[in-house]
C-alpha cells in the first residue's frame, strides 16, 4: 500500500512540474481557421533538407499543437528548409532556403496566397519590408532579392550583387543593414547598390555569433551582439548600439566572464555555441544566452548549465532572468511578451520530430512536440 502511495505522489509530483502538450488532430477549428485568437505560438521547423519537410506548427493556448499548419491546409509540402517567418501586410512571408522561393500565407486560414520564385541561384533567409509595396530577402549567394509585398506578387523584381553574404537584415531610417563577419553593411532602402553600401566595421558577427539576430530597439537604436576577445581568448558578450541616422557605434556595453575555474553558483563562466538574441515588445530589454556555473553537475560530470541573461537598453545594466540546466545547445530561442522563454530543442539531430521547450516564470517547464528541426519561435500579435 506504501508503495502504490508513494506511486501516486511521484506521478502527481511530476505532472505539476512538467507538462507535455499533445497534437490536435487534422483541423481543429471550423471552417479550416486556425488563426482565431487562441494561438499561443508559432514555430517554424526547418525540416530535414531535401525532404519538403519544412513546416509551421501552431501552438495553442490550451496545450494542443498542429504540427504542419500548411500541409492540412493546402495539402501538399510547404517547401524545402524553412528558414523563417515575417508578418508583412497582413500576410506571412516564409523564406524557403533550398526550395529558393518565398512562400505567402494567409495568418487566419494558413492558406497559401502566393508563391515567389528565385528564376537564378539563391538561398533566401530572412525577409524585412522597405516600403509598403516591396521587401528585400538576404541571401547566402551575396546578394539580397528585391521582391513585391502586394498582390499580384510574381517573380522576384531585382537581384543586387552585394559585397558579402548577408543574413540577418532590419531596417531603420529608410535604410538596410545587415551583419556580415566584415562589419554592419547600410544600404539606402530606395537605391540598393553593390557601389553605394558602407560598413560599420566595429559591428560584425563570427562564427559563434552569426546565429544572433539585428535588434532596434524603443528609440530606433539598433543593437548587435559580439563576443569580446582578448589575446584570443573570449572573455565576454558585448552588446553594441548604433544609431542608424549617423550610421556609428554610440553605446558599447560589455558582462564580462569570471573565473572558468571559479566553483561559485551563478558565475557567468563563458558564452554558448551559438548564441542566441531577442528583445521585449516594449523594446527596452535584450535577452541572450550564456554559460554560467551550477550546484549539481550536468550528464558529463561538470557543474556548468546554460542562462538567460538580459540587459536594460537604456541603462546599459545586465541582470541574471532565468537557469536553463537541462539544455546543452539549443537551435532557436525566443521570450514572449509575457516575459516566457521559448526553447527550440532538435533533441539528437537524426530528423526526428523536435519539441519546443516552454519554461514559465514559476519554474514550470511545458514541452511541445512539433515538426523536425524547429528553429523559431514566433507570437502572433507582437512583432515590432
Amino acid at each position: 500500500m506504501f508503495v502504490k502511495k508513494l506511486f501516486h505522489f511521484l506521478v502527481i509530483l511530476w505532472i505539476s512540474t512538467v507538462v507535455v502538450s499533445c497534437d490536435k488532430p487534422g483541423m481543429p477549428y471550423p471552417d479550416g481557421i486556425m488563426g482565431d485568437g487562441s494561438i499561443e505560438a508559432l514555430v517554424l521547423n526547418e525540416g530535414l533538407i531535401n525532404t519538403n519537410a519544412g513546416a509551421i506548427s501552431v501552438i495553442y493556448k490550451d496545450g494542443g499543437v498542429v504540427v504542419d499548419a500548411f500541409q492540412d491546409v493546402n495539402h501538399r509540402p510547404m517547401g524545402d528548409v524553412a528558414q523563417s517567418i515575417t508578418l508583412i501586410n497582413g500576410k506571412y512571408f516564409v523564406a524557403m532556403n533550398n526550395s529558393k522561393k518565398i512562400e505567402i500565407i494567409d495568418p487566419v486560414t494558413f492558406k497559401s496566397v502566393g508563391t515567389i520564385l528565385y528564376t537564378q541561384a539563391g538561398y533566401p533567409r530572412q525577409v524585412v519590408p522597405i516600403s509598403s509595396t516591396e521587401a528585400v530577402v538576404s541571401d547566402l549567394n551575396r546578394q539580397l532579392v528585391r521582391i513585391r509585398t502586394v498582390a499580384p506578387y510574381g517573380k522576384p523584381l531585382e537581384y543586387i550583387s552585394i559585397p558579402r553574404w548577408v543574413e540577418y537584415l532590419v531596417v531603420a531610417e529608410n535604410k538596410v543593414f545587415g551583419m556580415t563577419q566584415g562589419g554592419l553593411y547600410v544600404f539606402d532602402a530606395d537605391n540598393i547598390k553593390k557601389d553605394h553600401a558602407r560598413v560599420i566595421k566595429e559591428v560584425y558577427n563570427e562564427e559563434y555569433t552569426k546565429t544572433c539576430q539585428l535588434l532596434v530597439d524603443k528609440e530606433g537604436m539598433i543593437w548587435g551582439l559580439m563576443n569580446q576577445k582578448r589575446d584570443g581568448a573570449v572573455t565576454g558578450v558585448t552588446l553594441k548600439c548604433v544609431d542608424p541616422k549617423r550610421e556609428k557605434v554610440v553605446k558599447s556595453y560589455t558582462l564580462p566572464f569570471g573565473d572558468p575555474n571559479s566553483q561559485t553558483p551563478g558565475e557567468v563562466i563563458g558564452y554558448i555555441n551559438y548564441n542566441r538574441t531577442d528583445i521585449d515588445p516594449t523594446g527596452t530589454w535584450i535577452y541572450f544566452n550564456v554559460k554560467t556555473r551550477s550546484v549539481e553537475e550536468n550528464e558529463e560530470g561538470v557543474k556548468e548549465q546554460q542562462s538567460v541573461y538580459r540587459m536594460n537598453v537604456e541603462t546599459g545594466e545586465f541582470s541574471h532572468y532565468y537557469d536553463l540546466p537541462e539544455v546543452r545547445m539549443m537551435y532557436g530561442f525566443a521570450v514572449s511578451p509575457e516575459g516566457d522563454v521559448y526553447l527550440c530543442d532538435c533533441l539528437d539531430y537524426t530528423a526526428q520530430r523536435g519539441y519546443v521547450r516552454h519554461y514559465l516564470k514559476d519554474g514550470t517547464k511545458i514541452s511541445h512536440k512539433v515538426g523536425v528541426y524547429p528553429s523559431q519561435v514566433y507570437f502572433p500579435g507582437s512583432q515590432r
